[in-house]
C-alpha cells in the first residue's frame, strides 16, 4: 500500500516531465512513420526539424499541448493534496482540543481565531481539582472494570458543566480531574466561571446521584478545591507525543488543599476569594496544611452564589 501511494506522488509530481516525455515521443514517431510513408525524399533530421514541414508544426503544436497538460495537471494535483493535507491537519487539530476545550473553543483554535502557542507562556489562571472521596475503599470492593465504569460516568457529567464555563480538562488522574481557566484561552473572569462550574457540578452530581440511588446503584462523592495565581502554560512531553498542561506553585496549592475538602464541599484558595468575594457566599475554614508546605494555606468554603451577583 505504502509503494503504491509512493508510485502515485511521484507520477503527480513529473507530471510535466511525463508531458514533455510523451510530446517528444509522439513527435518522434509521428517523423519516422512519414519517412516510411512518405516519399518526399527528406532524411530522418530533415523530417523532424525542417520548418518547411507541416508534420514538424503539428509536432511542436502537440509537443505544447502534452506540457501544458502535464503542467495544468501537475498543478492541480499538488493544489488538491495541499488543500487535503490542510484538512487532515485541522482534523487532527481539531480532535485534540476538542478533548481540552469546548467545542466552540476548539473551533475557534482551529480556524485560527484564537492561537495556542507553543512553547512555556507565563499565564495568571484559576486551577480546579475534583477528587473522588473515599475511592480507595470502593476500589477495595469493586470490580475494577465496574469502577473505570463509574468513573467514566461522573466525568461525564463534570465535562459537560466544564466546558459550558468554558474551561479546559487538563488531564485525568485515576480518580481526580484538573481543570484549567485562564490556559490557553482567557477570560475576565476566569475564577467566577471556575467557581460557578465547580457549584454546578455539585448540584448535577447530586441529581445523578439520587439517579442512582433511586437504582439501587453506589453513588460517589466529590470534593473540590480552586486556587487561582500565576503559572506557566505550554506543550509538556516528548518531541513523539505532547500534550498540553500547566505547571507551577500555583497548581501544587489547588492540588494540596484538595484532600481537605469534604465530600460534596468545594474549598477555595485565599487568592481566589479575592477575586469572588463579592460574587459568592464563602466562609472562612482552618488553614490547611499541606503536603510539602512550611505554612498553612488560609481557605474558604464557598456555600453559594450572592443573589446581587445574579
Amino acid at each position: 500500500m505504502k509503494n503504491k501511494k509512493s508510485n502515485r506522488v511521484y507520477l503527480t509530481d513529473h507530471l510535466v516531465l511525463i508531458g514533455f516525455g510523451l510530446g517528444l515521443f509522439y513527435w518522434i514517431y509521428e517523423a519516422f512513420f512519414n519517412i516510411f510513408l512518405a516519399e518526399s525524399g527528406l532524411n530522418p533530421f530533415q523530417l523532424l526539424v525542417t520548418p518547411d514541414s507541416n508534420p514538424s508544426w503539428t509536432r511542436l503544436i502537440v509537443l505544447c499541448l502534452f506540457i501544458m497538460f502535464g503542467a495544468h495537471a501537475q498543478f492541480v494535483l499538488n493544489e488538491r493534496r495541499e488543500v487535503a493535507k490542510k484538512s487532515e491537519r485541522e482534523a487532527a487539530t481539531r480532535e485534540r482540543f476538542q478533548r481540552l476545550l469546548s467545542p466552540d473553543l476548539a473551533e475557534l483554535v482551529v480556524s485560527g481565531q484564537l492561537e495556542v502557542k507553543k512553547g512555556g507562556e507565563n499565564r495568571e489562571a484559576t486551577v480546579m481539582f475534583a477528587d473522588v472521596r473515599d475511592f480507595t475503599k470502593m476500589s477495595e470492593n469493586t470490580e475494577a472494570s465496574e469502577v473505570l465504569k463509574l468513573l467514566n460516568d461522573y466525568f461525564e457529567v463534570i465535562v459537560d458543566v466544564v466546558f459550558r464555563h468554558k474551561g479546559t480538562v487538563d488531564k485525568f488522574i485515576g480518580d481526580e480531574i484538573m481543570v484549567i481557566w485562564g490556559a490557553p484561552i482567557a477570560h475576565d473572569n476566569d475564577p467566577a466561571r471556575a467557581v460557578r462550574a465547580a457549584l454546578e457540578i455539585q448540584s448535577e452530581l447530586a441529581k445523578f446521584n439520587a439517579h442512582r440511588a433511586a437504582e439501587g446503584l453506589r453513588d460517589i462523592q466529590f470534593g473540590i478545591s480552586i486556587n487561582t495565581g500565576n503559572l506557566v502554560a505550554g506543550y509538556i512531553g516528548s518531541t513523539q507525543t505532547m500534550s498540553y498542561s500547566v505547571i507551577g506553585d500555583s497548581v501544587n496549592v489547588a492540588h494540596g488543599i484538595c484532600p481537605a475538602a469534604d465530600p460534596g464541599q468545594i474549598i477555595i484558595s485565599e487568592n481566589t476569594y479575592s477575586h469572588v468575594h463579592n460574587h459568592f457566599e464563602a466562609v472562612r475554614l482552618e488553614p490547611v496544611q499541606a503536603k510539602g508546605k512550611d505554612k498553612a494555606i488560609p481557605v474558604y468554603e464557598i456555600r453559594g452564589e450572592k443573589l446581587s451577583a445574579t
